[in-house]
């Protein structure tokens, strides 16, 4: 397998499917089937990764810190986000966490398995978990250019 070229992932991707299989062949989907995401990957180095489950359950205060501890980790739960920077390890993608919804997540290294096909970027990692491993697969596409959009071809 080739080495992944940066350019052509440098730009924005939109979330199309993030499933979890198990080493018993099961499959989930963490957010649900109608999740959204998006994916930025800055020139500069920098990235953004945000994910939420479809249909999420507003707050019954505009302000979350009013709202009730329930509510708050309902809404944490539906949601994954980190940042940080970026770079190409042959044909893996190497994000360094800098920030994240996660206080648990900055400071580390996460490794993805990339591959690039045409306006498609599937991201894979392994975790390990209580007896054994699961993988997770990310399914990521660009999103349609606008009229003036000054993106990058993927």
């Amino acid at each position: 397998m080739a080495a992944l070229d940066p350019d052509r992932l440098v730009g924005t991707w939109h979330l199309a499917r993030w499933q979890t299989v198990y080493e018993d062949g099961t499959t989930t989907e963490p957010f649900g089937p109608g999740a959204e995401g998006l994916l930025l990957y800055a020139a500069d180095g920098w990235m953004s990764a945000c994910i939420m489950a479809a249909d999420r359950t507003r707050l019954s205060r505009g302000n979350p810190r009013e709202a009730p501890a329930a509510q708050r980790a309902a809404a944490f739960d539906g949601y994954f986000s980190y940042c940080g920077r970026w770079c190409i390890l042959d044909h893996r993608v190497q994000h360094e966490v800098t920030l994240a919804l996660n206080p648990a997540m900055v400071g580390t290294l996460q490794l993805r398995e990339a591959r690039l096909t045409g306006r498609q970027l599937t991201l894979s990692a392994r975790e390990s978990v209580r007896g054994g491993t699961r993988l997770h697969r990310l399914v990521w596409k660009r999103p349609a250019r606008r009229a003036g959009s000054r993106e990058r071809s993927g």
